[in-house]
């Protein structure tokens, strides 16, 4: 009867231990998305202010709602745009020279001023 018990204690315990050692690989891997869908929505916002540097459009309005995860913030300051979320920061380049902030729940219009001589 002690070596079934013993038996079923040692097996709860091999059972955890294998719970516990998925969990923290499963995380790790969750991170390197979640890192990974981070440095891709950076260069997409990157790649959307050179479309509109080298457009025809004078205004564009950004919804941090739209294109922002909950909780993160942009910041885009000379030819850089920066992305972070707590201790993270992602950073792409872009040819945008202006600067504005934006974070989640909020809008900006962002216009870009031409010289007289080129209009």
């Amino acid at each position: 009867m002690i070596e079934f018990t013993l038996s079923r204690v040692v097996l709860c315990i091999s059972g955890i231990v294998l719970l516990v050692s998925v969990a923290g690989g499963l995380s790790g891997i969750y991170d390197m998305e979640r890192g990974s869908m981070d440095d891709n929505l950076v260069e997409r916002i990157g790649y959307m202010l050179d479309v509109f540097e080298s457009s025809n459009s004078d205004e564009l309005i950004l919804d941090g709602t739209m294109i922002l995860p909950e909780g993160y913030s942009l910041y885009v300051h000379d030819h850089f745009v920066e992305m972070s979320f707590g201790y993270r920061t992602h950073i792409a380049e872009t040819e945008y020279g202006g600067s504005f902030s934006l974070q989640w729940n909020e809008a900006k219009r962002i216009t870009r001023r031409r010289s007289r001589r080129s209009s």
